[in-house]
Order: structure tokens, then C-alpha cells, then sequence
């Protein structure tokens, strides 16, 4: 599955927030904030995701029935 997205980044102003799922739609959003903030717009893509997986269970009964 590709969980590929993009955001677009201007210097000096707010963090990105928004998730563009198309390289078109980060693009066309950079275009537009540029014009309207007259700044360098910059669009982000995703190359690496990492998580906590604090657990993992692993089921241990075996195949047979228990004696109890």
C-alpha cells in the first residue's frame, strides 16, 4: 500500500498541516502560496514513517487441547 503524501512548506510561516495525496495537489497549493505570500514555496514528500510498538503478543497455547 502507498501511503506516499505531500505538503507544502513556506519559509517562515506556520507549520504544515494539510495532506496533499497527489504530487498535482501539493503543487497547485504551492503555486497559490506563493502568489498570495510572495515567498518560496516548497513541496514535501513522505520517504520514511516510524511508530512505537511498545507490545507484541505472540500467542503461546499450543494446537492441542490443554489438560485443564
Amino acid at each position: 500500500m502507498n501511503n506516499t503524501f505531500f505538503m507544502v512548506f513556506v519559509e517562515n510561516e506556520n507549520t504544515p498541516t494539510h495532506k496533499h495525496f497527489s504530487l498535482n495537489d501539493a503543487e497547485i497549493e504551492a503555486k497559490r502560496l506563493s502568489k498570495l505570500l510572495k515567498k518560496k514555496a516548497y513541496v514535501l514528500a513522505t520517504i520514511k514513517s516510524l511508530e512505537i510498538n511498545e507490545f507484541t503478543i505472540e500467542d503461546m497455547r499450543p494446537d492441542d487441547e490443554l489438560p485443564f
